[in-house]
């Protein structure tokens, strides 16, 4: 499982990651992912940021593929904006 890592900026200051992680709706759409599992409050290079566990539909796959091309959706009211940070396995 391929972990990926995203920065996400929160308009409302009251707001914290661990509610947008438990409050988003969320999907990552890509062709080689399959699956994602819920989104957790990790650090990816000292950097607060949500991580994804990605359930891959093939075991060889473009990781350079998924950083430029995956879509990542999130929903929370609170979310202004969502950015790819990296992947690690």
């Amino acid at each position: 499982m391929l972990k990926l890592y995203v920065a996400i900026d929160v308009s409302d200051d009251d707001v914290s990651l661990a509610e947008v992680a438990q409050q988003c709706g969320y999907d990552v759409r890509h062709p080689q992912v399959a699956d994602v599992t819920e989104p957790v409050v990790a650090h990816f290079h000292e950097q607060d940021c949500l991580m994804f566990g990605l359930i891959l539909a093939e075991e060889n796959v473009d990781t350079a593929s998924i950083m430029q091309q995956a879509e990542v959706v999130l929903s929370h009211p609170s979310v202004s904006s969502v950015s790819k940070l990296g992947l690690s396995e």
